[in-house]
């Protein structure tokens, strides 16, 4: 285990026993066997901490889903009952640390935690349509908006009996209930003439996906630009904006962008009288102050 999952593995622990507001960098570090100053090499803040631990929560069923759809070769209600009985059984493993985020309301309101919270949560949608593709195929297409929401409601309504009501039911049988609701309601659907509520152009977690793509669109362009504004200019002076323009382009290739450190790259570029109008393109394509 690397020292930054030894790091996440025991404040997860101690997030658990002692609450969020109970625990502190100190704990953590103690718990880990480690000096306070190395888990700040990893982690600037406890709540820096938490979104890690929600990313890795992502991550790993985003994992479990991939391996779900290529080891599966069932199709309808019965692969919607696997997936349900994964979902069910990831919201057991995490109903203690859950309870935990439920629990205090300096975590709900904390906004980058929230930031976080969606990205996950668009994940978790962007999954589930691959898998109603997979079980129903294109006969779904006009309908998988709708047919995620009613996925969702089902799925979410379970899971809060089992996480705050810690309800003593199977998993198994749940996921078969949940799964022959959802595939009548879908055949239903298929087989209708009712027009679809929820479609790409009207989603508004697709919408938000498709916003961010077309702001790192302009920026890429504006990126394109400076590089060719760049060739007028003597060797020395088109290095340096050469340069910079390579560490923005890699940073813009990350699926999060570090503003602060995009921001600080424009800056560089100030002294380049030429490139001023790309710049504020630039800087207004990534949402960051230009400065």
């Amino acid at each position: 285990m690397s020292k930054r999952d030894l790091i996440l593995s025991t404040a997860k622990t101690i997030f658990i026993e002692k609450g969020y507001r109970g625990t502190t960098i100190a704990n953590i570090a103690d718990g880990a066997g480690i000096a306070k100053g190395s888990v700040y090499s990893y982690f600037s803040s406890k709540i820096d901490i938490v979104k890690a631990l929600f990313l890795q929560s992502d991550e790993k069923g985003c994992r479990l889903v991939e391996q779900l759809l290529e080891n599966s070769s069932e199709t309808g209600q019965a692969l919607l009952s696997a997936y349900l009985v994964q979902e069910f059984q990831e919201v057991l493993n995490e109903r203690s640390f859950i309870q935990v985020f439920l629990a205090d309301e300096i975590l709900v309101m904390e906004k980058e935690l929230m930031a976080v919270v969606q990205e996950c949560r668009l994940n978790y949608h962007l999954f589930q349509q691959r898998v109603l593709s997979q079980a129903y195929g294109d006969k779904i297409k006009p309908w998988l908006f709708d047919s995620v929401s009613l996925v969702n409601g089902l799925l979410q309504e379970y899971s809060v009996y089992l996480t705050l009501d810690d309800a003593d039911f199977s998993i198994e049988r749940c996921a078969s209930l949940v799964a022959f609701c959802l595939d009548s309601s879908i055949s239903a659907l298929m087989k209708s003439t009712v027009k679809p509520l929820l479609t790409r152009e009207n989603f508004p977690l697709t919408r938000e996906l498709d916003n961010e793509q077309a702001q790192r669109e302009k920026a890429v362009s504006a990126v394109a630009g400076i590089r060719a504004l760049c060739e007028t200019m003597d060797a020395i002076h088109r290095k340096s904006v050469l340069d910079t323009v390579a560490l923005i382009e890699a940073e813009l290739d990350n699926q999060q962008i570090n503003q602060t450190l995009v921001r600080a790259l424009i800056a560089n570029l100030r002294p380049y009288e030429p490139l001023h109008r790309m710049r504020r393109q630039l800087a207004d394509a990534t949402g960051v102050e230009l400065i």
